[in-house]
C-alpha cells in the first residue's frame, strides 16, 4: 500500500505541483504540528498562497493561538520547508 501511495503522491505532485502537494500536507498534518489539545479547539480550513488559515473554538483560543503563532511556524519550516506556510490566520 504503501508503495501505491508514493506512487500516487508522485503523480499528483506532476499534476498540481510540489508546493501545492506540500501546502495539502500541511493542511492535513495540522494536528501532529500543533498537538492534541490545540488539535481539539482548532481545525484547518484551506491554505491560499502560503497562508494557512484555521477555525478556532473561541476568541480566547484565537488569542492564545496568536501567541503561539511564531512557535507553530517555526514547527511548520522544519517539517515542510521554509515559504510553504508563511503566515496562519485564526478565524
Amino acid at each position: 500500500m504503501k508503495k501505491i501511495n508514493s506512487a500516487i503522491d508522485r503523480i499528483v505532485t506532476r499534476i498540481v505541483g510540489r508546493n501545492a502537494m506540500l501546502e495539502h500536507w500541511a493542511l492535513r498534518d495540522w494536528n501532529a504540528v500543533v498537538g492534541e489539545v490545540v488539535a481539539q479547539v482548532s481545525v484547518p480550513v484551506r491554505v491560499v498562497k502560503g497562508v494557512l488559515y484555521v477555525s478556532v473554538k473561541n476568541s480566547t483560543w484565537r488569542q492564545e493561538l496568536s501567541m503561539q503563532k511564531p512557535q507553530i511556524l517555526k514547527k511548520y519550516e522544519e517539517q515542510f520547508g521554509a515559504g510553504i506556510i508563511r503566515d496562519i490566520r485564526f478565524q
